[in-house]
């Protein structure tokens, strides 16, 4: 199993507390553009956070003034199609194109990023599109929801009248349409529906369709990033020694060879492991500790 903690871009379910509308009631502007996925506490009603340049962070959905799509990924790729599948969940719920979504990987949260079928921010047990399955739909038909509902107000027409196709708004009576991103303001500002209708199967485009994976032309041209990638600022490497045997524990250490090399920056003694921090090839001294 994979911990999702590597990256510097749902939630653990009923004990945290959180209620199924809670999850649904996450909108905010950040520089004028919609945030929709999981709403943290904060101060001030949903108005004031909405004309906010600055907003907590909130977990799936953000859709800006350009109409940049992009989900705020909890889960990682290890080969699965996680990427393609999640978002094609967002995508279908949300009525816009696969490659119309764009992946930031999720921060280090697991109030906010946990699969609920394991309760810890990880991908693994083959349950990620499982764990994903009702809760990203809800998060994309919720934000479809009220991009339809921004739309209605601005034509003082019945949102019922009104559909979404492909990222629009549409109302076909009088022949107006609206993209997304010209309304992701003025959806941060409508309620947050109660109860959002879910696509039935049959209705459905994307999902149970062949699609091609995202994430392949990064990998193919060089630009995908992977966790040993990560650099983050003030990061130090280390090489860790372990005990041989398993559950054993460490008994005493004599750092005085391994910190008179070179590059060795801090020597930490854990229960069982003793660990050289920056610094490369001392596995020999580490291994004398």
């Amino acid at each position: 199993m994979n911990r999702d903690h590597s990256f510097p871009p749902e939630n653990r379910p009923a004990p945290s507390g959180i209620s199924r509308r809670q999850f649904l009631k996450a909108s905010a502007a950040v520089g004028g553009g919609l945030l929709l996925g999981f709403r943290l506490p904060f101060a001030g009603d949903e108005a004031e956070a909405a004309e906010a340049s600055g907003f907590a962070p909130n977990a799936f959905i953000r859709i800006g003034r350009d109409g940049k799509i992009v989900l705020v990924m909890p889960y990682v790729e290890m080969g699965q199609g996680t990427y393609t599948s999640i978002p094609m969940l967002i995508a279908e719920e949300l009525e816009v194109d696969l490659k119309q979504v764009q992946l930031e990987h999720a921060p280090a949260n697991e109030k906010l990023y946990a699969n609920p079928l394991l309760g810890v921010q990880a991908t693994g047990n083959s349950n990620a599109a499982r764990g994903a399955w009702r809760q990203m739909r809800e998060a994309g038909a919720a934000a479809k929801t009220m991009l339809i509902a921004a739309a209605a107000k601005r034509w003082n027409v019945d949102p019922a009248s009104c559909r979404a196709q492909h990222g629009v708004v549409l109302h076909e009576a009088t022949k107006r349409s609206a993209k997304y991103g010209d309304l992701s303001a003025e959806a941060a500002r409508v309620p947050v529906p109660e109860k959002v209708a879910l696509k039935r199967p049959e209705d459905f485009k994307l999902v149970g369709t062949p699609a091609k994976r995202l994430d392949t032309p990064a990998k193919i041209n060089g630009t995908a990033i992977y966790g040993i990638d990560v650099r983050p600022p003030g990061v130090k490497f280390a090489t860790l020694a372990q005990s041989p045997v398993f559950g054993g524990r460490v008994k005493s250490v004599d750092d005085k060879a391994a910190k008179a090399v070179k590059g060795v920056r801090q020597i930490v003694q854990l229960d069982d492991a003793v660990a050289v921090a920056d610094t490369w090839g001392l596995r020999r001294r580490v291994s004398q500790l």
